[in-house]
């Protein structure tokens, strides 16, 4: 019996590569191609993976779906006004792109510690796991604010340090607003 092959397109392999090395500083957004069609595809690819990782922490899909469109929305609304007032419109399709497909790779990691963390939600005593995910868990949010610094960076100008502060202002923004509207939807 022959053995199942799994291929891979070269272009997908490569835009892969380019998301981690992305989330590992090692690439910029302006490295990306300025496309429509790559931004659908990296919201498709992150909205699968909110759903997926809200899931995996226990909530409703429907919860899961409110919650990871508010948050991308919420990101490419504020990414566009704040390019708009800085006259760099043209950046925005890259700047969005990245910190998209950045958001995806970081909340696919995260399935781990949320992973690791669900039997305390299911009402489990805690162990040892618990521990391993919340400190796994707080360095991916770390992680992510590098991540989102160095995007922020590129795409305003800025230097890491005002990209990482400007990243927690809107991480806390975020998470204000997304349990205002989402309270009572898990």
């Amino acid at each position: 019996m022959p053995a199942l092959a799994l291929t891979v397109s070269p272009a997908l392999l490569a835009l892969v590569h380019f998301f981690i090395d992305l989330c590992l500083l090692r690439r910029n957004p302006q490295d990306l191609p300025a496309s429509p069609a790559l931004l659908g595809v990296v919201l498709a690819v992150a909205l699968a993976g909110g759903l997926l990782l809200s899931i995996t922490a226990g909530s409703s899909w429907f919860a899961g779906i409110a919650q990871t469109v508010l948050d991308l929305l919420l990101m490419l609304g504020v990414l566009h006004l704040v390019l708009k007032a800085l006259n760099k419109q043209a950046r925005y399709l890259q700047a969005a792109t990245a910190l998209v497909g950045a958001d995806a790779v970081i909340g696919l990691v995260a399935l781990l510690p949320v992973s690791l963390a669900r039997p305390i939600a299911a009402g489990a005593e805690p162990g040892g796991d618990v521990l391993l995910a919340g400190l796994l868990f707080m360095a991916l949010v770390a992680w992510s604010v590098l991540v989102v610094g160095h995007i922020l960076r590129n795409a305003f100008d800025l230097t890491l340090a005002q990209g990482v502060v400007i990243a927690i202002a809107f991480d806390v923004f975020s998470f204000v607003v997304i349990s205002a509207v989402t309270q009572g939807s898990a």
